[in-house]
């Protein structure tokens, strides 16, 4: 065996070593791909599940919020009063906005409207909510309508037919006095 044996023989070592190293370098991306692919479709069907179990519970509530059975009671009185909370924080947000929902449309009705321009409902505005645990304190009710500064209008080439107010751009009624723009 001569120096040209020793290194074919190293050189076949280290070819075989490179090769087994390329495949179970292969083997393993393969198997951390086919794993990665697993997972989400793992983490796919549990999003379904619970979006199904969130359907339910939506589902359950619609058909028995007037009366829950006792396991379910304080959940539901939860959300019944969780929403009655929310709809509060609207009105509150809206009438920091110096608006209101219109009790006939539901349309943003802007405060010094007397009249909704979307359906011709008469406007009257409320008072800002009281919020428990939120703006209750004597000390923290701010009344908003009564820091208003009522901007100026630009001018509108519209004016109304019944009492000749001037008339924003799209409107089906006018906001003082009712009438509605032909």
């Amino acid at each position: 065996m001569g120096f040209m044996d020793n290194v074919k023989g190293f050189a076949a070592k280290v070819g075989s070593a490179v090769e087994n190293g390329a495949k179970s370098v292969s083997d393993n991306s393969k198997k951390m791909a086919e794993k990665s692919k697993v997972k989400r479709e793992i983490s796919q069907l549990e999003t379904e599940m619970n979006n199904a179990y969130l359907a339910i519970g939506k589902k359950y509530f619609e058909l028995h919020s007037a009366s829950p059975e006792a396991d379910y009671e304080e959940s539901v009185n939860t959300i019944l009063k969780d929403t009655e909370r929310i709809e509060k924080f609207r009105l509150l947000l809206a009438s920091m906005e110096d608006k209101q929902p219109c009790s006939g449309c539901g349309a943003e009705v802007s405060r010094g409207q007397k009249f909704c321009d979307k359906c011709g409902a008469k406007v009257e505005f409320a008072e800002a909510p009281i919020i428990e645990g939120f703006n209750d304190q004597s000390a923290a009710v701010v009344d908003v309508a009564a820091e208003v500064v009522e901007e100026e209008a630009a001018p509108s080439p519209a004016f109304c037919s019944g009492c000749g107010a001037a008339l924003d751009a799209g409107v089906k009624f006018c906001d003082k006095c009712g009438t509605k723009v032909e």
